[in-house]
């Protein structure tokens, strides 16, 4: 029986995949970051329905957060930013909105 343990992960064939739930919670406001890039990225590639798809994403990721009670530690600095994240997603589409650029569902 070998039980590797890196970054909080154990992985052991019985007892199965186990991840810190800090570092999942992390992993998620990682995600949202990066998904705000995505938006204004996708945006200059021409693909103006995915930001539309990306600030639902996110607007229900940080609906679930504010239900969470977070100590004053990194998670909690972290979700402080998923304010930001957000708020450019919903730039990206308002700016598309206003150009009437937003497709049509």
């Amino acid at each position: 029986m070998m039980i590797i343990c890196i970054f909080s992960v154990k992985t052991d064939r019985q007892e199965g995949f186990h991840i810190d739930l800090d570092d999942y919670l992390m992993g998620l406001l990682q995600l949202a970051s990066e998904l705000s890039r995505l938006a204004v990225n996708s945006v200059t590639a021409g693909d103006y329905g995915r930001p539309m798809r990306i600030a639902k994403f996110v607007g229900e990721l940080d609906s679930g957060f504010r239900l969470l009670n977070l100590k004053n530690d990194s998670l909690r600095k972290r979700f402080d930013g998923l304010k930001y994240d957000l708020k450019k997603v919903e730039e990206v589409v308002y700016d598309l909105t206003i150009r009437g650029l937003k497709p049509t569902e």
